[in-house]
This record gives C-alpha cells, structure tokens and sequence, in this order.
C-alpha cells in the first residue's frame, strides 16, 4: 500500500500534477495537504479493505473515480476546501471505484439507456450514504460537510426532477445528515 502511494506521488510529481510550497493561495498543493490526502487514502484502503490510489490533478468535479481503484482529486477544490469536504469528497469516490459503479452504469446503459438518469441517481446516492457513514465512523464533522453540500452550485438547476442525476443540495445534504445521524 505504502510503496503504490509513494509511487504514485512520484508519478504525479514527474508529470506536474503536484507543487509542493506553504502558500496554497499561489496555487499550489501544500505538504499539509498532501498529508491530509495521504491520511484519508490510508484511513478509507483500511476501512474499505482495498488498495485504491488517490492522485491529485484536474476534473470538471470536485473528485472523480473508477473501477480500477483510481481516484482523482481537484487541485483547486484541494487547495480551498476543509479537511471534512476533502474527506467526504474522497470517501464519495471511493465508494463509486469500490462498488465498481462505472461498470454498473454501462451495463444499465446497454441495456435501456431511458432509465440510465435513474441509475445514475440511485448510484449517487449510494455513494453519498457510504461517505455519510465512513464520515461518522472516522470521525468527520457533519457541519463542514453540510456546508460543503449546501454551498455546492446546483449543475442540473432548471432540469425536471425525472431527469436529473444529482439531488438538489437541499435533498442531498438532508439524505446525507440523516444517513450520519443513524450511523
């Protein structure tokens, strides 16, 4: 486990994901923040029972993952957000990459591609329960992350609820603090 994240941070850092400095405002990743990634990779790999490698770079999204274990953090949302969104963000994709979502998407895709919006919708929430979980098990705040959750921009904003795949943040930040709350 150790030897794949120190490999896979020597990659990052070859290819120029990463920059190392103690001013997060310039733009770069902080080693409080590799720390901090590093801890959650360990924590969830634990809690998970699985070796999944998290990197840093860039996505359109906060954090992005897939079936063979790699998960994708955004240096900007890295670089802004507390320890308790980075967290759930995180546990979020670990959770899609540990129940092989993208796969199960496809496989719905294939076969009746009008209920896709529903599958992506029952896949996200999946996700957002286990983060909610992992969150209370590990010792996360829920404050920070319902703060995270209802500062989030609503992407589908105007979209009729049947075609969705993300909650509204109202829906999903009250599904994720009752998901906590019963954990």
């Amino acid at each position: 486990m150790k030897k794949r994240y120190v490999f896979a941070i020597t990659i990052c850092a070859i290819v120029g994901m990463l920059e190392v400095s103690k001013d997060s405002r310039a733009g770069v990743i902080t080693a409080e923040q590799i720390q901090l990634v590093k801890e959650i990779q360990q924590k969830l790999n634990l809690s998970f029972q699985c070796d999944f490698s998290v990197f840093i770079g860039e996505t359109r999204k906060y954090a992005t993952a897939n079936s063979s274990g790699v998960i994708l953090i955004d240096k900007s949302f890295l670089q802004s957000a507390d320890p308790g969104s980075i967290f759930f963000a995180i546990a979020h994709e670990y959770a899609h990459a540990y129940l092989q979502h993208d796969i199960r998407m496809y496989g719905h895709a294939q076969q009746d591609s009008r209920k896709l919006s529903d599958v992506r919708r029952a896949l996200e929430k999946e996700a957002d329960g286990i983060a909610a979980r992992k969150a209370k098990q590990m010792g996360f705040d829920i404050e920070s992350i319902m703060i995270f959750i209802l500062g989030s921009p609503d992407s589908e904003k105007g979209i009729p609820p049947e075609h969705r795949v993300y909650s509204r943040p109202r829906e999903r930040a009250d599904y994720i603090l009752a998901v906590y709350q019963s954990s």
